[in-house]
């Protein structure tokens, strides 16, 4: 009959799904050896040869998933932000702490995030944010992100007492647009390398926090 399904099919249906979570698999294991290659060597020294011996893959398997080693430390760039919201927005969720609690803890794995990155990736995630590279989706992820997740925090510190009900969302996320956009300001840079930034990171944590804490 037409509606009967063959076991042919459910083969072939079985088979497809089998091969999408093996690319999906191959992709993130190729994505996490980049991630670590990438933040402890920087993306000058970074071989495309290393990342696919860390993947435990060939090259050419690595080039069916990124183009090239650009794309691939943009993906790289682009998974730290992603990181970085879920481990945040996990410490705002912890129910045994307090507001101030989450806050140290939140800029205690901002400092230690940034320790662990190369000065020279440090640079090139800089560029990226900038649109140096000639792609802007590394900024477009950061602000797709930055809206829910900041006016969680802000709410919970409200509801605490922890932040001033005065300061608005919309003036908190200017607030916190002026840190991103003027570090990534080419006049700014040339007072203030990126690395020279990265190495003020825990004078600039607590000065951000603590303004939105409006202590």
């Amino acid at each position: 009959m037409k509606n009967e399904i063959s076991l042919q099919k459910i083969f072939e249906v079985i088979i497809m799904v089998d091969n999408l979570k093996r690319k999906k698999d191959k992709k993130e294991s190729i994505l996490e050896a980049a991630t670590k290659v990438f933040v402890k060597e920087g993306y000058k020294k970074a071989s495309i040869a290393k990342i696919a011996k860390e993947a435990r893959s060939s090259q050419v398997t690595l080039y069916k998933y990124f183009s090239n080693k650009v794309s691939l430390a943009r993906a790289v760039v682009i998974k730290l932000i992603i990181d970085g919201y879920n481990e945040s927005e996990a410490y705002l969720n912890a129910t045994n702490k307090t507001f101030v609690e989450k806050m140290q803890d939140m800029m205690n794995f901002g400092i230690s995030m940034s320790n662990e990155i190369s000065d020279d990736f440090v640079v090139f995630m800089y560029d990226e944010f900038s649109g140096k590279n000639g792609d802007n989706s590394v900024m477009k992820v950061y602000n797709d992100n930055k809206h829910s997740f900041w006016k969680k925090l802000l709410d919970q510190g409200r509801d605490e007492g922890a932040v001033d009900p005065n300061i608005t969302d919309e003036g908190a996320m200017i607030y916190l647009d002026m840190f991103v956009v003027h570090a990534m300001n080419s006049e700014f840079n040339k007072l203030h390398s990126p690395v020279e930034i990265k190495n003020h990171e825990d004078d600039l944590m607590h000065l951000f926090f603590y303004g939105i804490m409006g202590r």
